[in-house]
């Protein structure tokens, strides 16, 4: 046989072997999932490192099984309004998703009358986890529990002061709510995220944080700061030397609150339940069940619907207590 046959030969043995892997590997469903995969921009109101943050990145490595390629878009500002903004101003073809806590609509709703978006403006995709929050204290203080601490503020006016995540925010309520029952001037300091207001919590310029108990348990536990109260209504195993605010006597003070997935409201149906079945999987999968549970967070997996559901019954709820608290901004 001549070279140039034997060449041609080899060729086309070559082409045919590879032909036959590229069906087989496809008929396997490996070559089908890269055809398939699907970038979601999953857009977070707050800094890196936050609560939100953390379960946005535990949720969008648990959806490249559904195919997805989830990229965690980190927009803070304006206490998460203007991640909203961005997925509201985004296209609605299902390729981007915003992780916020419930309270962004239900009391925001009554903090802000100058709200650039409502309920309606969004689709509830799915709850993913529920949580509660607390009072932590550090270097700036010499309180050691929630009794000291406010006997502390009532013998130092205007040294108490506590960081949140955010002006509006339901952390911001809590504390305002505390310093009105106990009858102390408790200051409100607003940041742009958990993250950084730890930072100067753990630095001694701020006595106290309110943010979310997952957020604070690590830090509890090794010493370098104190949970001295929460929003639940009952201990915690894995806490059991933090009591609630209601058993030291503040029996309103029991307050819970969900991070869910949102699209845009204009989002077309089909997309829309493709995508609550990919992220309620990803909620339920055993790797972010175990994630939330290391953090302090309660799985709470709920549909779209139920969503929305619950959010109109929390719209309804908060609006007492924020109005009690004569607290709103004008912008």
């Amino acid at each position: 046989m001549k070279q140039s046959q034997r060449f041609r030969t080899v060729t086309r043995t070559w082409l045919a072997l590879a032909s036959t892997l590229a069906l087989s590997i496809t008929g396997l469903g490996v070559g089908s999932a890269y055809a398939q995969e699907k970038t979601l921009r999953m857009v977070v109101g707050y800094p890196a490192g936050g609560a939100v943050d953390v379960v946005a990145r535990q949720l969008g490595e648990a959806m490249r099984g559904a195919g997805y390629s989830v990229v965690i878009d980190n927009k803070a500002g304006a206490a998460g309004q203007l991640a909203v903004q961005l997925l509201l101003q985004a296209p609605a073809d299902g390729k981007t998703v915003i992780l916020m806590p419930g309270g962004n609509l239900s009391i925001y709703t009554h903090v802000y009358p100058n709200l650039k978006y409502k309920l309606d403006d969004l689709a509830p995709v799915a709850t993913v986890c529920a949580f509660n929050f607390a009072l932590a204290l550090g270097p700036g203080t010499p309180a050691r529990t929630l009794q000291d601490f406010i006997a502390w503020a009532r013998a130092n006016p205007g040294k108490a002061s506590y960081g949140s995540p955010g002006a509006g925010t339901g952390m911001h309520f809590m504390g305002v709510m505390l310093g009105q029952k106990a009858g102390f001037e408790f200051v409100h300091v607003p940041y742009k995220g958990g993250a950084n207001a730890t930072t100067d919590l753990l630095g001694g310029t701020l006595p106290a944080l309110a943010t979310t108990l997952p957020n604070l348990v690590k830090l509890h536990q090794s010493g370098k700061l104190r949970i001295v109260g929460f929003t639940g209504d009952k201990r915690l195993p894995k806490l059991p030397d933090v009591p609630t605010f209601r058993e030291q006597g503040y029996p309103d003070i029991v307050l819970s609150e969900v991070f869910a997935v949102f699209a845009s409201a204009k989002t077309p149906s089909d997309l829309l339940n493709s995508l609550e079945g990919s992220v309620m999987a990803a909620a339920r999968s055993t790797t972010v069940r175990q994630a939330l549970e290391k953090l302090e967070f309660e799985s709470q997996v709920l549909d779209g619907r139920t969503t929305r559901a619950n959010l109109l019954a929390s719209l309804k709820a908060w609006g007492p207590i924020i109005q009690s608290s004569g607290y709103s901004i004008s912008k």
